[in-house]
């Protein structure tokens, strides 16, 4: 028998009696258990997952009754159909505690975010490092100091200092400013970027001229070295990966020198975007030092829950762990005067070393250390036949392999009575996705990290912290589904002005929208739902149409009035809609999978069989409503399709790129759907404005949206913690601000099973 698990239910039904109930067992025990397990707890090799769903009764029913059982559908039809479905109904169906094993944290690796954001905040635990503070998001734009050049690649004198918002400049063959040398001149950019997402970054240098460019370095040694080179127009390249929301230092030095004409411009290809010129917003005048970011290339986390987890322990991630802690070790043995705050001619200077490195383990392993384990990870690496270098590097590479580093769970399973050590560990990490640092230890080590007021105004502080920050904004991006994908392309023939800018600025619209509701306005999961204003560019307003330009630049993200766009809630946004689109036309079955989904809060069982969709099977002059329609006909297709489809031609109003458009192939495309909701009740719906009222409403939604969030904060089932996702938290969904919830939920997860001190 196929699975009843593809099977959901519309109107409520009069509760079955007793005997009912046995008559509908003795069909399923005949008919069902056999692929499903006689307590619907799934069959290995068969239907594995247990008979859970959120489907109402009625749909239930009138799919057994046309599907079931797999091969022979005619055996079970009429009363046998209502008789199982109700017993399945009763028994099983809405009740996923029964299959649910009880709640054990799960000892996991760090995520690559994780290992590589632990890392970078390591070693920027020493007095001589720092971890990079917030930029100063008002002054934008980096430090620019003009001079003459007299020789080749000598400053002579200093013309001017100013603030350059972007680095795109073609000056031929003139000067940059009035009265310079002509002949020679030089320009020094200095300040810092801020990433928006964490990622590949490729970084870009057109120019005619000389150059040398530093990203993430200290100034010494260039990440492109093109001093010599000049006279002819080129463009050189470097890629890097940068944890999103986290400052570091860039700089660039250009000169010319008898050349005839001057030339450049800094661009970037960012992660699941085109390359562009760096924008203004994330160039900053303030200087930063540099973070240790780990480039060696990680395998993917385990993501088969619907979330990333380091469960997945094989040969490729051991290899790639070793030579990124073996890259860690030849970046502290090249900084570890300044790491030690010593230098060749300190007498102390091994001592200093031994001193770092004790803390560095310390900080490392998120405890005191003992005596045995100084010895063995420090002191003992000491030898006088050893070199210092080769001391440095063995100390980082025993220390990042080590599991006490690798597996931060650890502690609190090992330990019987959570202590402050386990809170500050799994606070650092649900919340930064990092590792206490000096300050966290300090105050544990005075005792001032016992008492929940101390506990709470510590949190209250790292919420602040960009790290927390990014890592709510990396969450938003996972929920949306737009964390993996590449930028949405489209036909350049039907959508010929829908370019790379274009697309590039709809996703930093929608990623400044995010951040904008969530950390600067303060709002609620109501707030974000609604999306009443929009950030658009110029580039923008031309393609959807805004007429008043009034408060645009070419750089610009105003916000604009979400409802004068055509737009009603934030799974209208024009990124979302072109995103779960063809290349050529609208596809309402990947937008209602993803708004049922991940909007809604609606479970979908992934399909029996897959099936593809070809324009050029469908009559020509048929709507895309129209084709879906025809596609998905089939019972054992409209058993998850008939909400799919419902959610999905909702959106039918705008276009593969998303706009909004008033015929399809010739017709008004039809956006009036019957929804059914989790209890069968039949909603009439007419456009996203009932769909976004709908999921405003939604308990489902709401539940949804924290359960998604919690098992990205705490890589964990929230199951495994006491009492996490209770009924208080859903009553306060429509007031309580999203950094409230953030910190709730990382707070009491990072509290389970400690006891303040009074």
């Amino acid at each position: 028998m196929a699975s009843l698990a593809v099977i959901f239910g519309f109107v409520c039904w009069a509760k079955p009696n007793e005997s009912e109930l046995l008559k509908g067992k003795a069909i399923f025990e005949k008919q069902c258990a056999e692929c499903h397990g006689s307590k619907g707890q799934g069959v290995v090799g068969e239907y594995e997952k247990p008979l859970t769903g959120d489907w109402p009764l009625e749909k239930l029913i009138r799919v057994v009754e046309k599907t079931m059982p797999e091969l022979e559908p005619k055996l079970c039809r009429g009363e046998d159909a209502r008789l199982v479905s109700n017993y399945v109904f009763e028994t099983f169906w809405q009740k996923p505690e029964r299959f649910s094993k009880s709640g054990e944290i799960t000892l996991a690796r760090l995520t690559n975010r994780q290992f590589r954001q632990s890392v970078a905040d390591l070693f920027a635990q020493s007095p001589g490092t720092r971890i990079p503070v917030g930029v100063d998001r008002e002054k934008q734009g980096l430090r620019a100091a003009y001079y003459d050049v007299k020789k080749m690649n000598r400053r002579h004198q200093k013309k001017k200092d100013r603030v350059d918002t972007v680095v795109d400049f073609d000056f031929g063959s003139g000067v940059p400013l009035e009265g310079m040398n002509q002949d020679g001149f030089s320009v020094l950019w200095q300040g810092s970027i801020l990433p928006p997402e964490t990622g590949w970054y490729e970084f870009f240098i057109h120019s005619y001229n000389g150059f040398s460019f530093w990203i993430n370095a200290d100034g010494k040694k260039a990440s492109i070295d093109e001093t010599v080179v000049g006279g002819e127009e080129r463009e050189k390249s470097i890629r890097l990966f940068l944890l999103g929301g986290r400052p570091y230092p860039i700089m660039l030095d250009f000169f010319k020198f008898k050349d005839p004409i001057a030339k450049i411009r800094l661009s970037w290809k960012p992660p699941h975007g085109n390359k562009e010129i760096i924008p203004k917003e994330f160039l900053f005048q303030q200087s930063v030092p540099p973070s240790l970011i780990i480039q060696q290339k990680l395998p993917p986390d385990d993501s088969s829950y619907g979330f990333a987890r380091g469960t997945m322990i094989e040969q490729a991630w051991d290899e790639a762990i070793t030579f990124a802690a073996l890259e860690a070790g030849r970046f502290a043995n090249d900084k570890i005067d300044q790491l030690a705050q010593t230098n060749n001619e300190d007498a102390k200077r091994r001592e200093k070393i031994e001193t770092f490195f004790l803390e560095f383990v310390k900080y490392a392993f998120r405890e005191p250390l003992t005596e045995k384990q100084k010895e063995f990870f420090v002191l003992s690496r000491f030898e006088k036949s050893k070199s210092l270098s080769r001391s440095v590097e063995e100390i980082v590479l025993l220390t990042l392999k080590s599991p006490r580093f690798l597996y931060p769970e650890w502690q609190a399973l090992a330990k019987k009575e959570k202590d402050p050590y386990v809170v500050a560990t799994r606070l650092s990490l649900y919340l930064w996705d990092s590792l206490p640092g000096r300050t966290f230890h300090q105050l544990m080590e005075k005792g001032n990290f016992c008492k929940k007021s101390q506990v709470e105004g510590q949190s209250k502080r790292m919420l602040e912290d960009d790290r927390s920050q990014a890592k709510f904004q990396d969450f938003l991006l996972h929920w949306l589904e737009i964390d993996q994908n590449d930028p949405p392309q489209k036909d350049r023939k039907l959508f010929p002005r829908f370019d790379d800018q274009v697309i590039s600025d709809l996703r930093r619209s929608l990623i400044t929208y995010l951040g904008s509701v969530v950390w600067e306005d303060r709002g609620t999961l109501e707030d974000l739902l609604r999306a009443r204003e929009i950030p658009i560019s110029k580039k923008m307003a031309g393609y959807y149409g805004v007429k008043n330009l009034r408060d645009f630049n070419a750089s610009a993200f105003p916000l604009y009035p979400a409802e004068d766009l055509g737009r009603k809630g934030l799974f209208t946004h024009p990124y979302l809609l072109a995103n779960y689109s063809y290349v050529d036309q609208t596809s309402p079955i990947h937008r209602g999978v993803f708004v049922s989904r991940k909007i809604l809060g609606r479970s979908l069982r992934p399909p029996q069989e897959a099936i593809s969709f070809k324009s050029s099977d469908f009559d020509p002059k048929w709507t895309m409503r129209q084709k879906v329609t025809a596609l998905t006909k089939p019972a054992n297709c409209m058993a998850c399709h008939d909400l799919i489809n419902s959610t999905g031609f909702l959106l039918e109003g705008y276009d593969a790129t998303g706009r909004v458009r008033t015929e399809d192939g010739g017709k008004t495309p039809d956006t009036k759907v019957a929804y059914f909701d989790r209890e069968g009740n039949e909603l009439s719906m007419s456009g996203p404005a009932d769909l976004l009222k709908h999921s405003l409403a939604s308990e489902s939604s709401k539940m949804f949206f924290i359960e998604e969030l919690f098992k990205y904060v705490a890589k964990q089932d929230p199951s495994c913690y006491k009492n996490m996702l209770n009924k208080t938290l859903l009553k306060d969904m429509r007031t309580n601000k999203l950094t409230d919830l953030y910190l709730q939920l990382c707070l009491e997860a990072a509290t389970d099973g400690f006891a303040y001190d009074r």
